[in-house]
């Protein structure tokens, strides 16, 4: 029962209303009201304020959302590894990754995994910039790819690369020679823009928010790949790091020119492990193969640099 208790503040507090958190986990909303008042009445304060047609947490309320999503994950984990008595690892791990990563990281490192681990199951998170850092501070991802971040406590860097984030582009647009660019340069073309610019570092959102360049942006896409198929058909420049796009600029399809922009040189992407579940075997078998991907990537990036 404490279980089920848990699970229905988890998605209360994660929907911000009753009746939606009850519709998620397919039970009568009056079942979900009933246990939370029954709590709120054995801690002796309210965990949810009631507003309009929906609910959002009180102070106290906080308290035990954290608690929940804890102990949901450790049970989890401990589910894993009563599996694991049989011989084999079981396990669902849970993923937040930015765009790139997702195209070429972690589908490798996920078929190396499952064809050792073929019961563990993935839950890959590919959401929006609120999303992930909601995913982050509530610590529920096991496994997190992304810019390295100092303000995700809780987790640690197993491996990270260094990447200049640079305008890519056809070959033979007109800035495709160039040594590098600054945006102001890169404003006098059209551009395709992803519309979520969480794919850069903080640091880098902030220069392209303050750098004044004027963008003509002749697309706005949420899509990496159809981000990545504009940009071959030669119909602007796009603002990247080389992680997914190693092979179109390997064979020529694409090239990446870094910004100039002082900001723009210290992007680093890592492979962040939640402290709590290194333990787990489901999770430290693809954060081992993740750690061996990253090693892949890094020797590609270096024999891309050294050949242009």
């Amino acid at each position: 029962m404490h279980a089920v208790v848990l699970r229905y503040i988890d998605q209360v507090a994660r929907l911000g209303s009753i009746r939606r958190a009850a519709s998620a986990l397919h039970v009568a909303s009056s079942a979900v009201n009933r246990q939370i008042l029954k709590l709120e009445a054995e801690i002796g304060t309210p965990l949810f304020e009631r507003i309009g047609n929906g609910v959002r947490p009180t102070p106290a309320g906080e308290y035990v959302i954290r608690h929940a999503r804890e102990t949901l994950a450790r049970w989890q984990n401990v589910r894993g590894e009563i599996a694991t008595l049989s011989g084999d690892i079981h396990g669902e791990i849970r993923i937040v990754s930015i765009p790139a990563p997702i195209v070429r990281i972690l589908p490798t490192a996920i078929a190396a995994t499952s064809k050792k681990h073929p019961h563990i199951t993935y839950r890959i998170i590919d959401a929006t910039p609120q999303e992930h850092g909601e995913e982050m501070r509530a610590r529920r991802p096991d496994i997190a790819v992304l810019f390295i971040d100092r303000r995700y406590r809780g987790y640690d860097v197993i491996a990270r690369v260094r990447l200049k984030l640079g305008a890519i582009m056809r070959p033979d647009h007109p800035l495709a020679a160039r040594k590098e660019l600054t945006l102001t340069e890169c404003a006098a073309h059209p551009v395709i823009m992803l519309s979520d610019p969480w794919i850069l570092n903080a640091t880098a959102e902030t220069e392209f928010t303050h750098s004044g360049a004027q963008f003509k942006a002749v697309a706005l896409t949420n899509s990496l790949a159809m981000t990545k198929e504009m940009m071959r058909s030669g119909l602007g420049i796009g603002f990247f790091t080389p992680t997914g796009f190693i092979n179109e600029l390997k064979a020529r399809e694409l090239v990446h020119v870094p910004l100039a922009e002082r900001d723009f040189s210290s992007s680093e992407i890592g492979v962040l492990v939640h402290r709590e579940r290194h333990t787990d075997r489901a999770v430290r078998a693809l954060a081992t193969q993740l750690v061996e991907e990253f090693e892949n990537l890094e020797r590609d990036v270096r024999s891309w640099s050294a050949a242009t």
